[in-house]
């Protein structure tokens, strides 16, 4: 499928000039495509070295594909997004911002792991999070240089989108867009400034992000989003209480009531917690709460956290085209473990344990006013399938996934209790296994 930017329209990451808006079009092109989501994702253990070969990470060294090829395969979307939570730069002589810190978490990557990412499959990405200024202005502009770069060496038909970090406010608050074969696609990202600091805020001439707790900010970003002419919009947030495994109210007044109620945002795509959050229904819009790591060496291993915050949660949403409409069609769930340093499905008997997470999760979700959390069908394979009504009888890949599919049956008897426990809404912090050490139970989270 051709994908390129959209017709008389820049993207993000553009340097210099101003954008000019994308152009209505009528609908054409394909009749169904599918996104895939995963969340968190970097390539260097805190204040690591970045080497153009790899990583290393508890003393074992990968390259940058190498920590891929255990989920590639799943990246057969037509558009593929994350969250890139980290510097890119080849530089390794850029000092670290502290952020009103005695002892920060600063992550850097090198430009080759991006392009490891690009060769898998991901083509969206946001750059909108609390590590995007971890080197300063420069380290931010390194990032910006380097996605550019990225996005110039795609060949023809191709290209990469981005959003959430600029040189300045217009451009950290500009809406990215993709071209699929006729079918624009815009694209917003927003997230949380560490400590609120006035200097990772962008400004005018001021490189960095907006500020996602200022109102303000926030809806300035969703506006934007909004007056782009685009047939389906996807607004990616970087917030939320470690650990936790259900949305908070910010998030219920933000991303249910403001961005997909009020301004009919398509697709909310939640990051940040290191946890799965359940998913949501909204009307017509499709929110995902948190969708935990998906590859950093920055962040820790997730075993001792127990089965409903030990995995990232991978998605793929199926949409298709009704009456000139995008409408989801089904969804896939693809637990994924490993996500500190290789990331790849659980087996399938543990999969589907974790799906049964995930419902326990959106069971729970909804309001009665028209919000309806999304529970999965367990699949053979450890992933979960959710169809719309009359998804089978749609035709093309959303036809062949819904063919057979069921709705999702009860949680089995034996994990009920399991589950209470183990998704109780608590943070990380005194949530693991206590342990003697001079910092907090869960090290390796204090970064976040």
């Amino acid at each position: 499928m051709r994908i390129g930017p959209c017709a008389n329209a820049e993207y993000t990451a553009s340097i210099g000039g101003r954008p000019k808006l994308a152009s209505a079009s009528p609908m054409k092109g394909p009749t169904e495509f599918t996104l895939v989501l995963a969340g968190d994702t970097g390539f260097n253990p805190k204040g690591a070295l970045v080497d153009p070969k790899g990583f290393t990470k508890d003393r074992r060294s990968l390259t940058f594909d190498q920590s891929l090829s255990g989920i590639a395969g799943e990246l057969d979307g037509d558009v593929a997004f994350l969250n890139l939570e980290t510097v890119v730069t080849d530089r390794n002589d850029l000092p670290p911002d502290m952020k009103g810190q005695t002892a920060p978490y600063n992550f850097r990557s090198h430009p080759a792991g991006l392009d490891a990412l690009i060769g898998a499959g991901f083509n969206l990405f946001s750059l909108a999070n609390n590590h995007s200024m971890d080197y300063g202005p420069k380290g931010a502009e390194e990032t910006l240089y380097h996605l550019a770069i990225a996005n110039a060496a795609q060949g023809d038909g191709k290209t990469i989108a981005y959003a959430g970090l600029g040189a300045d406010f217009e451009e950290a608050t500009r809406p990215g867009c993709l071209d699929i074969e006729g079918m624009t696609l815009g694209f917003a990202a927003t997230g949380i400034v560490t400590g609120q600091r006035t200097e990772h805020r962008a400004g005018e001439g001021k490189p960095g992000q907006a500020a996602y707790r200022r109102r303000g900010d926030f809806e300035i970003v969703v506006n934007r989003l909004r007056e782009i002419p685009a047939d389906y919009r996807i607004l990616s947030v970087h917030y939320g209480l470690e650990g936790r495994v259900v949305p908070d109210k910010r998030q219920l007044d933000d991303w249910r009531d403001f961005a997909a109620r009020e301004k009919g945002i398509d697709l909310i795509v939640g990051h940040h917690p290191h946890v799965a959050q359940g998913v949501e229904r909204v009307g017509d819009s499709l929110i995902f709460y948190g969708l935990g790591n998906f590859l950093h060496p920055g962040t820790a291993e997730m075993k001792r956290f127990g089965m409903c915050r030990d995995y990232g949660l991978m998605a793929k949403v199926h949409l298709a085209k009704m009456n000139d409409a995008w409408t989801v069609g089904a969804i896939e769930a693809i637990p994924i473990a490993d996500t500190h340093i290789r990331p790849a499905r659980f087996t399938p008997q543990e999969g589907a344990r974790r799906i049964h997470a995930l419902n326990y999760l959106g069971a729970r979700l909804g309001d009665g006013e028209g919000a309806e959390g999304i529970v999965f069908t367990p699949r053979d394979d450890g992933t979960g399938l959710f169809c719309a009504d009359g998804a089978g009888e749609f035709g093309g890949k959303i036809g062949a996934l819904c063919a057979a599919w069921t709705p999702a049956p009860p949680i089995p008897a034996q994990l009920t209790a399991t589950l209470a426990n183990a998704c109780a809404d608590k943070p990380f912090y005194g949530a693991g296994p206590k342990k003697k050490r001079k910092s907090n139970s869960i090290f390796g989270f204090g970064q976040f």
